[in-house]
């Protein structure tokens, strides 16, 4: 066409198209009519139209055909449920469901090995109306129900948990994988130290088990595969290390034996006997006590260490060469036990036990010392008596006193008690029986005789110028004492004490011979004593015991009583007189006994005959018995 005129091919085939084109309307009236040709929009709305018509019959026909099922193309656990009604593809899931790998085994894992969950027996399943349910039915849309024809829909199972089951399932799991915990122990057999070593266990937390699992399960296999049961420590009360730590030091405890040292002598405890006295226990924390009974270890050592110790020695005075010297004093020891025992318990449980521990001792100081001795001034004699014509035993007994007594010191103002210094006069220390006045009669008692020795130790007092703190005279005068001036001493009842005045000591010096007794003071001189006596005076009758016949007697004439004065009188040196001392004594007589002779016999009774009848004649062989020289011939 060369006007320009373009024509489409769509024009050229419509026969509503005019293709001649338009009327040039410059040109020339055509005269021959022509057919009317559709407009190019009229057709397309034609067309689409007719397409909807025939869409939305399919639409109603599909509808009709497929309402109330699930959407095409959806699968659930790889099964078609498309098409099925929910009941239908409940069914067929279900069965799936129940089989293959639905229900195999799972493993998840623990701190001591894997364990293997079969989900059925673990109340793990799946909700299968849920499922379903979640695929939904065939939508109304016409959009969706086109694009069905040409996508698929995976649907995931539900997942569904029985929380009883679960936890059922967890308990029992618990029990498998629960490793118990091992307390600690240290014990002691003997010597020998056995140690159980402490190990913590570890429990399934139930609970928190039952949610790893519950969340595993619902969100997947996968993450179900990731799952590690939570364990739980069981933890036990001591340690590893501080168990060991006591044992170490139980064990170097018991090594080897103690060794006790005291006075350069050695005792020895066994690791045997020290185990005996040591208990173990838990402490506060995680560690243990070790506690060790000193005490208990030392007890057994308490007698020989004892025998260690030493008693104070005082000063004292010795005559030698016939002079007074001093011998010094010499300290004591007594054990320090507190301090021993600390001894003995660091030697056992130290870091590094030693095994070796020394006595302590304390030292004890004398109670007169060297120095205060010799202060004393002890150089001369100051006054000194002698008695004699005692009996053999009551010479015993004046022996042991004298023994005793020889040394003794009476300190500047001091007093000194013959009863105190000696204690009670028994047969354990010696004596013997002998010679008392009892009742003012002469009897017998053990430590018989000592009143001699009082009555010299008196007079050696008197004349040295001591103080008169207590003397007692005898109850009658015995000739062999100087009348007035003598004394007797029974036990705990008369008691024979004086007392040194001076701001110097005394040293009490004894010599004893068979026949008599001499005690002597040394010290120094202060004074010159005289003694005076009186004449006697105030004589009383000697009074008159007779002993009955058969009853112990020993016959004495007795003698008589009187008075007498003594009198002190005490100068100094430069013989000017200080003071005057008069002692009144009233002796008793002594007992006239007389032992009553046995009772005169009474006369026998001469026996009277039995007169015969007259002219009776005797009886054949019968005699007259024959009358005693001094008996009386009967009278008619």
């Amino acid at each position: 066409m060369t006007d320009g005129t373009e024509i489409n091919q769509s024009q050229v085939d419509d026969p509503s198209v005019d293709p001649s084109g338009p009327e040039d309307p410059t040109g020339p009236e055509d005269p021959t009519p022509r057919r009317r040709r559709w407009p190019a929009g009229a057709v397309i709305a034609v067309v689409v139209g007719a397409v909807f018509v025939v869409l939305g019959a399919v639409y109603l026909v599909d509808l009709l055909r497929t309402g109330g099922t699930i959407e095409r193309n959806t699968t659930i656990a790889g099964v078609e449920v498309g098409g099925l009604t929910p009941a239908e593809a409940e069914q067929q899931v279900s069965a799936v469901l129940a089989q293959g790998p639905w229900v195999e085994p799972l493993t998840v894992t623990a701190p001591n090995g894997p364990v293997t969950l079969v989900p059925t027996d673990a109340g793990l399943g799946y909700d299968v109306a849920a499922t379903v349910a979640a695929a939904g039915e065939r939508s109304a849309s016409p959009w969706s129900r086109l694009t069905s024809f040409f996508s698929s829909h995976e649907v995931a199972p539900v997942a569904a948990v029985d929380e009883t089951a679960l936890t059922d399932w967890a308990t029992r799991t618990e029990a498998t994988l629960d490793t118990p915990p091992v307390e600690g122990a240290i014990t002691l057999a003997g010597a020998q130290v056995q140690v159980t070593e402490p190990r913590t266990g570890v429990t399934l937390d139930v609970p928190a088990t039952v949610g790893t699992v519950r969340t595993a399960w619902l969100a997947g296999s996968d993450a179900f595969h990731q799952v590690e049961l939570p364990m739980q420590v069981v933890p036990v009360r001591a340690s590893v290390a501080r168990t060991q730590e006591a044992a170490a030091t139980l064990t170097a405890m018991l090594s080897t034996p103690l060794t006790v040292t005291g006075e350069g002598t050695s005792w020895s405890r066994s690791p045997e006997e020290i185990a005996a006295a040591v208990t173990v226990g838990p402490d506060a924390g995680d560690g243990w006590t070790v506690a060790l009974d000193a005490l208990a270890v030392r007890q057994p050592l308490t007698a020989p260490i004892e025998a260690t110790q030493a008693a104070p020695q005082n000063a004292g005075v010795a005559l030698v060469n016939g002079a007074p010297q001093v011998t010094p004093s010499q300290d004591g020891r007594t054990v320090d036990w507190a301090t021993t025992d600390q001894a003995i318990q660091a030697a056992l449980t130290g870091p590094a036990p030693t095994h070796t521990a020394a006595v302590a001792y304390q030292v004890t100081a004398p109670a007169l010392t060297t120095a205060q001795v010799q202060a004393w001034g002890i150089k001369e004699p100051i006054g000194e008596f002698t008695t004699g014509g005692f009996a053999g035993d009551s010479g015993v007994n004046i022996r042991v006193v004298a023994e005793r007594v020889n040394g003794a010191l009476v300190a500047p103002g001091a007093t000194f008690s013959l009863n105190e210094f000696t204690g009670p006069r028994t047969s354990a220390e010696g004596y013997v029986s002998a010679a008392v006045i009892q009742d003012g009669a002469l009897s017998r008692a053990v430590g018989g005789g000592i009143s001699q020795f009082a009555t010299t130790l008196y007079n050696a007092a008197y004349f040295a110028g001591m103080g008169d703190v207590t003397h007692t005279p005898h109850s009658f005068y015995i000739s062999r004492y100087p009348a007035g001036r003598e004394a007797t001493v029974y036990d705990g009842v008369i008691d024979l004490a004086f007392s040194n005045d001076y701001d110097t000591g005394v040293l009490i010096q004894t010599e004893w011979t068979s026949s008599s007794i001499t005690v002597r003071l040394w010290g120094t001189k202060h004074v010159e004593v005289e003694s005076i006596s009186s004449d006697r005076f105030d004589y009383t009758a000697a009074p008159r015991i007779v002993i009955p016949y058969g009853q112990s007697c020993s016959p004495s004439s007795g003698s008589q009583g009187f008075s007498v004065v003594n009198t002190r009188i005490i100068r100094d040196l430069a013989g000017t007189e200080l003071r005057r001392e008069d002692f009144t004594t009233q002796y008793n007589g002594q007992q006239n006994v007389v032992c009553s002779p046995p009772p005169t016999p009474a006369p026998t009774p001469t026996p009277t005959p039995t007169p015969t009848p007259e002219g009776t004649p005797a009886t054949p062989g019968a005699t007259e018995p024959a009358a005693p020289a001094d008996a009386a011939t009967p009278t008619g």
